[in-house]
């Protein structure tokens, strides 16, 4: 049998620089692993995602991604749904989807798991542009956060969420949002979370429920105004993980939904500013392989 190929593509600002010095670990999990890996840095924004399309057709087997949540979704979005298996290796804030997989930030972590090509598979969301997303779409008060941190420059320290996202609350304002699939609408939403994942982010659990490889979204929406008192309020069900407790929140599930307004309420996809409402999801089942810690 041909030894293995991964390709490790790094974003070498990512973690404040921490990424490229990572780079000789690869060097020892390979030699410990009986595999080669080829790494690469990535050189300005979408680059990620081209050296992840090309990486089947150039004779790999897998991809590590080395980085953020945006080099991250870079990547699962070259990769395509039902791709090539991919190792995550955080380096950024927020890492959303590594926490999900229970990533290590350590290459040599996954000496056994990439031996033994042992590989998990869990759903993925596609956008009705074709943009794939591993954990939620936001609609409402997080989009607007991450607008505002889009509109910053150079690296966010977690510190800095804090004052960006009270920041965020008086323009959060929504009261409009309309979310729409078959046999289920809810009206007058002033937010609306569509996830494929249980944990937001952190401590916190808006959609406790959900099962990243039952082939259907969990769907949250709220309908009060969003505070800083309603917010408080709905931090807190959520870090108690009861945000079915809540009066204003309401939930179901399914493979498609629409969500709309008749104003201008931005979107944030896995934690990253992706423009406005209205959009299209549906669920991939089981189309994104990764390995398994």
């Amino acid at each position: 049998m041909a030894q293995r190929r991964l390709l490790a593509v790094a974003n070498p600002i990512s973690g404040r620089g921490r990424a490229k010095r990572l780079l000789p670990q690869f060097a020892r999990l390979a030699e410990a692993a009986d595999v080669q890996i080829d790494v690469t840095l990535t050189q300005a924004p979408g680059h990620a995602r081209e050296l992840a399309s090309a990486a089947g057709d150039n004779g790999y087997d897998g991809v590590i991604a080395v980085g953020g949540d945006g080099t991250i979704n870079e990547i699962v979005n070259g990769l395509g749904a039902y791709g090539l298996p991919l190792m995550v290796i955080p380096q950024g804030t927020g890492n959303v989807l590594a926490k999900e997989l229970r990533a290590s930030r350590k290459a040599m972590d996954y000496v056994d798991a990439v031996r033994e090509w042992r590989v998990g598979k869990r759903d993925l969301g596609r956008m009705q542009d074709g943009r794939l997303f591993s954990c939620f779409v936001g609609a409402g008060f997080d989009g607007q956060c991450t607008r505002a941190l889009a509109e910053r420059d150079g690296a966010i320290h977690m510190a800095q969420y804090v004052p960006i996202m009270w920041g965020a609350v008086k323009h959060s304002d929504f009261r409009t949002l309309r979310v729409h699939s078959d046999g289920q609408s809810e009206n007058s939403v002033s937010y609306a979370l569509v996830s494929i994942t249980p944990e937001y982010g952190g401590p916190m659990w808006l959609t406790g429920k959900a099962r990243p490889d039952d082939g259907r979204f969990d769907v949250l929406t709220v309908h009060e105004r969003i505070t800083p008192l309603s917010l408080l309020k709905l931090l807190a069900f959520a870090m108690l993980r009861r945000m079915g407790s809540a009066k204003s929140s309401r939930f179901f599930r399914t493979t498609k939904v629409r969500v709309e307004a008749d104003e201008e309420v931005p979107i944030q996809v896995d934690g990253d500013f992706a423009g406005f409402l209205p959009v299209e999801l549906e669920v991939l089942p089981n189309a994104l392989s990764y390995f398994v810690l």
